[in-house]
């Protein structure tokens, strides 16, 4: 399975500013970071992984229904390519894959998209406080 939205390589992207996006990275980062500080107990590591457990389940629900719309896109894109434009089954799925784009720019669909970034900044974030707590 391929991996959504690797880390790069920071020093590819480095800039003499800071973009929007980056500051709403950092802003999400010290957001974390208050409401889940350094775990110093057994105790708030294993509230940590319980939480970092039910949002996994999710998060993966979320791309695996997101990963599904785009993958149908892929393949309407590819029938689209193979057909001739004046049939009928050209415009049937023409019509399916305009839905699908529509679908994709709703409210609903970028709301799970903002949820789904959230979700990773807010896993990757538990993630390295369980393993921090762990190397120590």
């Amino acid at each position: 399975r391929r991996r959504r939205n690797p880390e790069l390589d920071e020093s590819q992207y480095e800039t003499d500013y800071t973009t929007a996006v980056e500051s709403s990275d950092e802003r999400d980062q010290d957001q974390w970071a208050s409401l889940y500080p350094p775990i110093a107990s057994d105790g708030t590591r294993q509230k940590y992984k319980q939480e970092f457990d039910t949002d996994l389940k999710r998060y993966k629900q979320l791309c695996a229904e997101m990963d599904g719309i785009n993958d149908r896109l892929n393949q309407l894109s590819k029938q689209l390519d193979s057909i001739s434009v004046d049939t009928p089954q050209y415009q049937d799925v023409a019509e399916e894959y305009n839905r699908l784009k529509d679908l994709k720019r709703s409210p609903d669909y970028q709301t799970k998209k903002l949820e789904t970034k959230t979700l990773r900044n807010k896993l990757f974030h538990i993630k390295r406080m369980v393993s921090d707590y762990d190397k120590v």
